[in-house]
């Protein structure tokens, strides 16, 4: 039976471990900031995480977050408190700008805790056209694909068939495309060996494909397939081939 006493003490000692939680919080401060002379709709908010993309094969890790809404031209300030980093783990800043639902600006490349001066690239939102055609990525999760000759690819049909490959391994599935949204069914792959790098490329690739829910394009014509919250989870950029109509 804890009596009034125990339970004071009990107390204390949530107390101080909370306040060792807190003390070994650190700060992160850094800007964000886009290229072009706009200013932005009333109501839009700037969020910023730290994630630990330590494992290429599991989703990404929140350690911290802010949002706030944006007042005032770029650069735009903001402020994390993050947990003690250990250098045998990798970390990425993102960041992006958002009205409402809408997505404006997003990262497109990895940005260290050691960067924080964060670059952000407009999206162009096509209400036209869905991405048929064949596509190369570029990057995952904001890491580049270090060599693009074997980088993964693939190839919408306007029949919402798709097929392509992992950098190794064949892959084909089915896309569901409603306006800007966007879902792929799972693939059936060929299960060859990879070399290198190689498998875990193709695996980091095969799990963002899952998380994909839509679709937008930017400035550069890239296709940027983005999760469920709104995070660009895989760049491509068009091999130039055109999926002919039906």
């Amino acid at each position: 039976m804890m009596t009034r006493r125990s339970a004071l003490f009990a107390l204390a000692g949530s107390a101080l471990t909370f306040t060792a939680r807190a003390d070994a919080l650190k700060t992160l401060s850094g800007t964000v900031t886009y290229r072009e002379r706009m200013a932005l709709p009333a109501g839009a908010v700037l969020l910023v995480r730290l994630e630990d993309v330590s494992l290429a094969d599991a989703p990404a890790k929140v350690l911290a977050e802010s949002w706030q809404q944006i007042q005032g031209m770029p650069p735009l300030s903001y402020v994390l408190h993050v947990p003690v980093l250990e250098s045998s783990r990798r970390y990425s800043l993102h960041a992006e700008i958002r009205a409402g639902d809408q997505l404006l600006f997003t990262t497109e490349e990895a940005h260290s805790p050691s960067e924080p001066n964060i670059m952000v690239t407009r999206i162009t939102a096509s209400a036209n056209e869905p991405p048929y055609g064949s596509w190369v990525v570029q990057s995952l999760k904001g890491q580049a694909v270090p060599d693009l000759s074997q980088a993964p690819n693939l190839t919408i049909g306007r029949d919402g068939h798709v097929f392509g490959s992992g950098g190794c391994n064949r892959l084909m599935g089915q896309a569901v495309i409603t306006g800007n949204a966007l879902e792929f069914k799972p693939f059936a792959m060929t299960r060859m060996a990879c070399i290198g790098s190689g498998m875990e490329i193709e695996n980091a690739f095969v799990h963002a494909l899952g998380e994909v829910r839509s679709w937008s394009v930017d400035n550069k014509g890239n296709l940027i397939l983005q999760s469920e919250s709104g995070m660009g989870v895989i760049v491509l950029r068009s091999d130039g081939t055109v999926e002919a109509p039906k």
